[in-house]
This record gives structure tokens, sequence and C-alpha cells, in this order.
């Protein structure tokens, strides 16, 4: 998906959500890919997957309101969203005066794409209280955007690690998104499937981490890891999922189809994602569309 990364996280060609603290978006990371995550650090590559970036941005309405966006992820990752850090936290969890100010701090710089002042102060708080999970979190979805994975790794491992139950499902099936989208980026594609499968069955409603291990399945360089049956059933699932309304899942799609070599619907699904996506992603897409025109599968490191 050519995208932002959001859910914590294919990561798109190449893909975060959380506390409603002064609108204190903690991990929604948009990860991206086909499968997905606005303004990061990050450039677009059309040998990238289907995504631009690999985290979520926030947009304002005119009500004021966050508006998330889905978009794709860098290279080797899957389909990811863009969000801000604004998930219920656990209806449990109590902040303290300290936690509420470390929060709105947070939200702030997500909120304006200050990814290097968001992971500066979440890499400073979490040594000051390593049991703060949603601190882990927040690290674990700056350092995305920064395109740094073995921090995210590390972030959302410890995470994982410290959240003693307050997380909830949706908060740890971002987190483990964020997991496999660096896993991909690092070039470890088995683990990252295995990654996104286990998300995926964290959360039977989450289309991104289906995405995320479709398009491995679909795109990868290694024909050993490659599976278009796979990449269809799951690309598939992650459609209905999204309501077949997210552009950066149906590049996925697309390019499942194409793996397993029906051509046809590789150009129907790429042209729905050509007619439903953001105009900045949109050459990606009629990129991959020329391929399938000319029956020729897309790869992750396709030009």
């Amino acid at each position: 998906m050519n995208a932002n990364v959001e859910r914590l996280l294919p990561l798109k060609p190449e893909l975060i959500r959380f506390t409603k603290i002064a609108s204190v978006c903690w991990l929604v990371t948009g990860f991206a890919l086909p499968p997905v995550i606005a303004n990061t650090s990050g450039t677009r590559n059309n040998n990238l997957g289907p995504a631009k970036l690999s985290v979520f941005v926030a947009k304002k309405s005119a009500k004021g309101r966050s508006k998330t966006k889905h978009r794709a992820a860098r290279k080797s990752q899957g389909p990811a969203r863009e969000e801000s850090f604004e998930e219920v936290f656990p209806p449990g969890h109590k902040f303290t005066p300290d936690e509420k100010a470390e929060a709105s701090t947070l939200g702030t710089y997500f909120a304006n794409a200050m990814w290097k002042d968001a992971y500066k102060l979440s890499t400073k708080s979490v040594k000051q209280h390593p049991e703060r999970w949603w601190l882990h979190a927040a690290r674990a979805a700056a350092a995305a955007n920064l395109n740094r994975p073995k921090d995210v790794i590390d972030a959302v491992d410890s995470a994982i690690r410290t959240n003693n139950g307050d997380a909830n499902r949706g908060n740890l099936t971002e987190l483990k998104v964020l997991k496999a989208n660096a896993l991909s980026r690092m070039g470890q594609k088995s683990v990252a499937i295995s990654t996104f499968l286990e998300a995926a069955s964290t959360s039977a409603r989450d289309p991104y981490s289906r995405a995320g291990a479709a398009w491995i399945y679909a795109t990868a360089a290694d024909a050993q890891i490659r599976n278009g049956a796979t990449a269809v059933t799951l690309a598939t699932e992650a459609a209905k999922l999204s309501h077949e309304k997210d552009a950066t899942i149906l590049d996925v799609l697309a390019a499942a189809y194409a793996e397993q070599g029906n051509f046809a619907l590789a150009q129907k699904w790429e042209g729905k994602a050509i007619l439903s996506g953001d105009s900045d992603d949109i050459p990606y897409y009629q990129h991959r569309l020329a391929y399938y025109q000319a029956n020729k599968p897309w790869r992750e490191n396709s030009k």
C-alpha cells in the first residue's frame, strides 16, 4: 500500500493510534506496504512496495477533530495506517499528573510530525519510568517514522513486556504490526510474516496485519517466500475488513493476484486503488498497473 504507518503497522511499497489525553496519539504508526504511514522523514521510492511512509499522521478536520488517513508504508513493509495518538486507553488506567504532562507533550509532537522530538522525549522518559508501557509504545511509533527499525523492535518488545494487562487487544495488535514492519525493513521477511500473522490472530478485525503479510507473500524477492494463493486469501480478508475502501489494501490485493498470475483481476483492483487513492500515491499505483498490463508481477525490487 502506498500510504501512511500507521496501526502499529507491510508496512507499503515497502505501514499508529491512542490515548485521549490532550489528543495524545500514542502508538499507531502507519505502517505501509501494501500494507503500510503527514510528513515523516521518509522519502518515496517506487521500488518500495505500495507505500510511501511508515507511520500515521493525524490531520485536523474543520471541526478540529483528528482525522486519520490510511497510507502505505515503506519498502518491504506491508500496509499500515497513518494515525494519531488517539486510542482510548483501557478503562482501568489512571494517569498521574506527570503522565498527563508527558502524554500531552508527546501528543503535540505526534500531531505536528515532530518525530525527532517525540523520539528524544520518549527515550528519555522510558529511562526514568521503564514501567510505563505506553511510553515504550510512543517511542516505537516515533522510531518507525524515523526509519529506526531496531529501535522499533526494542520498544515494542518493552511495551508488550511491561503493560501488565493494561494494553487492550487493539493496542497489542498495533504494536505487533509495528514490529512486523520493522522486521520486514530489516530484510527478515519470514519472521515479519509470522509477526503479522500473530497480530492478525490477536485481532479478528484488523486488516493491516493481514495486508502486511499478504504484501510480503506477493512481492518478496525470494521465490521461496512468495505464495500467491496465500497472498490472495489474506489480501481478500483485509479488503473485506476495510470494506474495499482502503486504496493501500486494494493495491496489495492487486499485487497478490498478479503473483498468482491473474493479471485481469490485478488490473481491476489496481484500477480501484487508483480511483480511490491519495493523489500522492496514484503515480505508484499507476506504475504497478503498467506491470500488470504487461503481465508482469510486482516485486519489492521492481524498478
